[in-house]
């Protein structure tokens, strides 16, 4: 298979406060099976979404979140082109996305990347161009398999910052899973949605971490996910108070009160019973 060209565009984290998912679990991790691609449901039909000219790599990233949300509300909604232009800009208010390096399009200064957490605040206060207003995020904690597989169970995605090696680049050219090199160079910050983890006994969460990247669906190995992931969220959509899995998951009393105790505003949900 000939990739297409690609581009990163993942800014360093923040690291401000945020809500922890740890915070907020029950401990209760859904019934699921030992290995999982919540991806597989969607049959392919990912898009790149200008990940190919741009660093627009978090815009796209929410894109496919909304993607893979809605569908498991019965009500697929994939937002389009102008949408992820519209989430980059956000960050990113001069670049123009028919322009040139030289006119403030790809390439240029203006394509300067974004920051996940920035994005997901932003997304609570204003929403998105769909319309769409996550309740709240919370961190998931990369260095914990156990943490990563229980968010995974509940919300079937973890939105995820890595950094890529150049020698990446070459395992996704030839269809292998990212693995880690010590001695490969980095070669930039990237978004993506994480959607599932290998069959037991390869690893600590269970094998290969299952994901999105540049319309594709590939995996890391574990020694990848150890040493590459910068960070990881969850996103709480209207869609999730109505799912099983989620309303087993997760503390909404706990997740309301450390909502208010970080930003001094009730949590924008009455929570279910």
């Amino acid at each position: 298979m000939t990739r297409t060209a690609h581009k990163y565009g993942r800014r360093a984290p923040t690291r401000r406060p945020s809500l922890a998912f740890a915070r907020m679990f029950t401990g209760q991790v859904p019934t699921h099976p030992p290995a999982e691609d919540y991806l597989a449901a969607m049959k392919g039909g990912w898009n790149m979404l200008g990940n190919d000219t741009a660093g627009d790599c978090v815009a796209v990233t929410w894109a496919n979140v909304r993607r893979l949300v809605t569908a498991a509300s019965g009500d697929e909604r994939y937002p389009d082109q102008d949408a992820v232009w519209k989430v980059y800009a956000t960050q990113n208010p001069d670049f123009d996305p028919h322009g040139s390096a030289d006119t403030n399009g790809p390439g240029s200064s203006a394509d300067n990347g974004m920051d996940i957490q920035t994005l997901l605040e932003r997304l609570v206060l204003e929403g998105g161009p769909d319309g769409a207003k996550p309740l709240a995020f919370a961190r998931v904690d990369p260095t914990s398999p156990d943490e990563v597989k229980a968010a995974l169970a509940i919300f079937g995605f973890v939105w995820t910052g890595v950094v890529v090696q150049q020698a990446n680049e070459a395992e996704f050219a030839a269809e292998k899973p990212w693995d880690y090199h010590r001695n490969s160079p980095d070669a930039g910050g990237h978004s993506v949605i994480t959607g599932g983890y290998g069959p037991p006994g390869l690893g600590p969460l269970g094998g290969d971490e299952r994901f999105i990247t540049w319309a594709e669906e590939t995996s890391f190995t574990d020694a990848y996910w150890g040493r590459n992931t910068d960070e990881a969220w969850v996103v709480v959509w209207r869609e999730h108070l109505q799912h099983p899995a989620f309303l087993e998951g997760v503390d909404l009393e706990t997740l309301a009160a450390d909502y208010t105790a970080l930003t001094g505003r009730r949590f924008p949900s009455v929570t279910p019973a």
